[in-house]
């Protein structure tokens, strides 16, 4: 039988070796990138036409810039 003590140090010992994985792969354009996205957001409701281009210009940025596929993903869920 395991001493209560014991017990909790165990479950201690698992939590610290369960550490999310941080991540630094941030594109230099990522913030650019949704920004843009954003702006189409909002800019569909309206002006189709201006709505267009902006999402052009994102997808350029997406396709020559330095842009993360998280960033992708994020401006996806925008």
């Amino acid at each position: 039988m395991k001493n209560l003590n014991d017990f909790i140090s165990e479950e201690d010992k698992k939590k610290e070796g369960i550490k999310p994985e941080k991540s630094n792969n941030r594109g230099a354009d990522d913030k650019k990138y949704v920004r843009l996205m954003e702006k189409y957001k909002r800019a569909r409701r309206g002006d189709k036409d201006e709505a267009n281009k902006i999402l052009k210009q994102a997808f350029t940025l997406a396709k020559d810039g330095d842009v993360s596929k998280q960033a992708i993903t994020a401006g996806a869920y925008i």
